[in-house]
């Protein structure tokens, strides 16, 4: 793994160390994000530092940054959408343990002695970040403009409007 980040990790074990991780992923290692994405060239940025918390517990904390190349649904153009994803990842051994957790924290369920894809890890939180609908950023799209298109909502009527004066008329001439 590049970026001198090790390609699995046992949190658990390096919580007990009190390690931290920092280093870089090539996105076109992120499988599932990569196809998501219309240039594949760049890197997450990686920050991990992993505690041990009361009782045992075992807590991921950091950031995860990128500069993702999507494709914009309204204009279907690519556009660059930054992520800058806060981690606090609690370790779990099960579905009932990862339910007591608050509501800021997010499971991380591992087995005993467990080892972890970091490069999942990471794009997991990575795929999370992604808007459902990308799109460019306010004020808009920076593909052309189409006048008729901004001219057509003032322009267009309620398609209940002719409803309505039907009723209006039925209504009159029945009194």
């Amino acid at each position: 793994m590049s970026g001198g980040l090790p390609a699995f990790i046992e949190p658990v074990r390096l919580a007990e160390l009190g390690r931290s991780l920092a280093g870089r992923l090539p996105l076109e290692r992120l499988r599932r994000l990569a196809e998501l994405l219309v240039d594949r060239r760049g890197e997450a940025e990686v920050r991990l530092d992993f505690r041990q918390e009361g009782r045992g517990r075992v807590v991921v904390l950091g950031r995860i940054g990128a500069l993702l190349r999507l494709t914009c649904q309204r204009c279907l153009e690519p556009f660059d959408f930054a992520v800058d994803v806060p981690v606090h990842l609690v370790v779990v051994g099960s579905d009932a343990e990862a339910e007591r957790l608050a509501e800021e924290e997010d499971p991380l369920l591992l087995g005993e002695g467990q080892a972890l894809s970091l490069a999942e890890m990471v794009e997991d939180e990575l795929l999370l970040a992604l808007p459902q609908v990308p799109a460019h950023p306010p004020p808009g799209c920076g593909g052309a403009a189409r006048p008729e298109a901004e001219a057509a909502p003032a322009e267009r009527s309620s398609p209940f409007a002719a409803l309505r004066s039907r009723d209006s008329e039925e209504t009159k001439g029945s009194g």
